[in-house]
């Protein structure tokens, strides 16, 4: 099932998925109720799920609806990607975040690899850290880049000084950077 609210868009991708013939595309909705009201009576197998979507429902609320629905998975399909989101909307339900402008092939194996089981499968043009980092390095990652200087993130965060450094060099090593300042210009540049 595709979910997009612009139909060129919708017509495009389900020309590009039915090429082959290995997926059928069985339905499509325009907004976050339509969405929701389609699926729940079809039971689709996967749904391409336009990030942005007007109606009822957010796109988080919508993935606990969807998480009703045993055997229907979701692919988050987004034209402008914010890095920091990607994590938090595949813990929120999704099993995959492609983009728009991902080549039809990609979208296609992201889709094929959701049909057989495949969890946090994200677009390869973002970045592969992001399924490494966890909801308090998330967290923390936003802090960072707060307004302000990094010298008073740590009062931001209530930590000590110390605290803090420690976990600017764990987040430096984890994410392969080489010291905080480039750390806080990653998280900038990802939506952090």
């Amino acid at each position: 099932m595709i979910v997009d609210d612009h139909a060129p868009t919708r017509e495009q991708v389900a020309a590009q998925l039915t090429t082959g013939g290995l997926m059928k595309v069985v339905a499509e909705a325009e907004t976050s109720h339509e969405a929701w009201l389609t699926a729940s009576k079809i039971l689709p197998d996967i749904v391409l799920l336009d990030l942005h979507l007007p109606g009822l429902y957010s796109t988080v609320e919508l993935l606990k609806r969807f998480s009703q629905l045993k055997r229907t998975k979701v692919a988050i399909f987004a034209g402008q990607s914010k890095a920091s989101e990607v994590q938090d909307l595949l813990e929120a339900g999704a099993s995959a975040y492609v983009l728009k402008e991902d080549p039809p092939a990609l979208i296609k194996m992201a889709l094929l690899m959701v049909s057989k089981g495949s969890k946090s499968v994200i677009s390869p043009s973002l970045p592969r850290h992001l399924t490494r980092l966890t909801a308090q390095e998330r967290t923390i990652l936003r802090y960072l880049t707060m307004r302000g200087k990094l010298s008073t993130a740590a009062e931001r965060m209530g930590l000590s000084q110390t605290e803090l450094d420690d976990l600017l060099n764990h987040l430096v090593e984890k994410l392969e950077l080489e010291s905080p300042e480039k750390l806080l210009r990653w998280a900038r540049k990802h939506g952090f």
